[in-house]
């Protein structure tokens, strides 16, 4: 009779689970929809706080003016990498980087300055790197000596290809790429100018990009360990305050920087600080996301950083990501280095 019971229950609850239960036998089958958490601790295991951040600056002859703000306000770029304690490594390159394999391979080499009186000496610089922010003021000042032919795409993939630069990329970092230039790339498998020909057969697509990428990071989708993101022309509006210069839209950074869930910055904004503040706020956010072991209701989530409770918000605060079952944090709550992270939830589905 009890033998009965018993397997009476267990084909009840074989309904209730819609199937999920492969076979009622003896054994006691066990599940549970009981609350469930996750506990992270910022920089060890799956959660990830070093960065290898490229700068890729135009130095053509127009410039300068962009050149000067960025260095400017590198304050407002580095603020959280410095005070949250990230381990960051930044290196410079340029739209020029492209000609390497054209008879000049020290091209694609990171920059440390441009000339005999302003090379600093720290071609990738990181957070023990003493005069920091002077030591990136020199690196990011590229001067505007440089080729008027702009490949900002395949000038990226040369220094990060190059043996000049080998160590910089870490198998384990998330690779943030900034792209600061006033011309679109026209990045294409030959020496030969093609101007600004958009329909230029041999014209490399964005797509091919964006896979080089995945496959240099081995990461893909939602789970992307880098992104791109861009100071350059974004709107007819900029285009036409600065048409004496030659500027075009900056189209094809505009469509990598939205495949790669980067920022686009406004080269005709007065102060670049706004900006820069974006972009490191979106590396920052991107390079610390929390990846749950189940489906949570997202209702249900509740989080603490170091013991205190942490809002939802997407501005300073939390975020549930749902496509990619993961947390994401944002502005001032974005979680420092040696913090301890709980999230709790319900969870959806029976365990």
């Amino acid at each position: 009779m009890l033998r009965a019971t018993r397997k009476v229950l267990c084909f009840i609850n074989a309904a209730l689970v819609a199937g999920l239960l492969s076979s009622c036998g003896e054994e006691k089958p066990t599940f549970s929809l009981l609350p469930d958490s996750n506990l992270f601790k910022q920089g060890e295991g799956t959660i990830n706080n070093k960065l290898d951040i490229l700068w890729v600056i135009d130095n053509s002859g127009s410039m300068a003016p962009y050149q000067a703000n960025i260095a400017a306000n590198l304050n407002a770029f580095l603020g959280n990498f410095v005070t949250k304690g990230y381990d960051f490594k930044i290196a410079v390159t340029t739209t020029e980087a492209w000609l390497a394999p054209y008879g000049n391979a020290n091209i694609a080499k990171f920059r440390d300055g441009t000339n005999a009186t302003s090379h600093t000496g720290f071609f990738v610089v990181d957070p023990l790197t003493a005069n920091l922010i002077n030591v990136l003021d020199v690196n990011l000042t590229q001067g505007t000596s440089g080729s008027g032919d702009e490949r900002a795409f395949s000038s990226f993939k040369e220094a990060l290809n190059s043996n000049l630069n080998a160590g910089f990329l870490r198998n384990d970092s998330f690779l943030a790429i900034i792209i600061v230039s006033d011309e679109d790339d026209f990045s294409h498998p030959s020496q030969a100018y093609i101007g600004h020909d958009y329909n230029e057969p041999t014209l490399e697509t964005v797509n091919s990009y964006v896979s080089y990428l995945d496959t240099l990071t081995n990461t893909t989708g939602g789970n992307r360990r880098y992104s791109v993101s861009a100071m350059a022309d974004i709107d007819a509006a900029c285009q036409a305050a600065k048409a004496s210069t030659g500027s075009i839209i900056g189209q094809r950074y505009i469509d990598l920087v939205d495949a790669t869930n980067g920022i686009k910055g406004s080269l005709c904004s007065t102060d670049f600080s706004n900006e820069l503040n974006q972009i490191q706020n979106k590396i920052a956010e991107l390079s610390t996301q929390f990846f749950l072991t189940r489906e949570p209701i997202p209702t249900s989530i509740v989080i603490h950083v170091n013991g205190v409770l942490i809002p939802e918000d997407d501005i300073n605060g939390w975020s549930y990501q749902a496509d990619i079952n993961a947390i994401r944090f944002h502005g001032t709550d974005i979680p420092p280095q040696g913090a301890s992270i709980s999230v709790n939830f319900d969870p959806v589905t029976i365990k």
